[in-house]
């Protein structure tokens, strides 16, 4: 018998807990069931299915890639000189970039460097969340910082330079 260590955010962990909780079981016992489910069906998944289930940064297509950056600069180029970010963010183009869904949340963690209040509604609107706390309102590095953070708790690894 082996053992193994597991990381985990606080969220997670208190999502884990919960769950054990409502199956009336531990949480080793939870854990060992999701692998147990996932060892019983290696055949049903695909390669591409199981890594992007294990990887949440799968390698995104380059014309995925492409379709955001030209959206983007395409945005950038008519809300220059807008000081509204409301008006900003219902721009047709940008509205685009939000309809890429989850597939470009890596994306965006890792252009927030670049552009940080560029993509704080895009990544709030695909996702779903906003994970920055009352006092951080207004302070980019701290906005920043808590997307990051809430990427990396989601099991992202954000790039630095995309």
């Amino acid at each position: 018998m082996n053992t193994i260590a597991i990381a985990l955010s606080d969220e997670r962990l208190l999502k884990l807990q919960k769950l054990a909780n409502d199956w009336n079981v531990s949480i080793e016992e939870l854990v060992l069931i999701g692998i147990e489910n996932l060892l019983a069906q290696p055949e049903s998944l695909s390669p591409y299915t199981a890594q992007d289930i294990l990887n949440k940064n799968a390698k995104i297509p380059p014309e995925i890639v492409d379709k955001f950056y030209a959206l983007a600069s395409d945005w950038e180029k008519d809300v220059a000189g807008l000081s509204s970010t409301a008006q900003m963010s219902q721009h047709p183009a940008y509205q685009k970039i939000i309809s890429m869904g989850t597939q470009i949340v890596p994306l965006l963690l890792s252009e927030l460097t670049k552009n940080p209040l560029y993509w704080l509604s895009a990544l709030s609107a695909i996702t779903g969340e906003n994970p920055i706390k009352p006092e951080q309102r207004g302070r980019v590095k701290q906005m920043v910082a808590a997307w990051r953070d809430w990427g990396r708790n989601q099991g992202y690894a954000i790039e630095e330079n995309v």
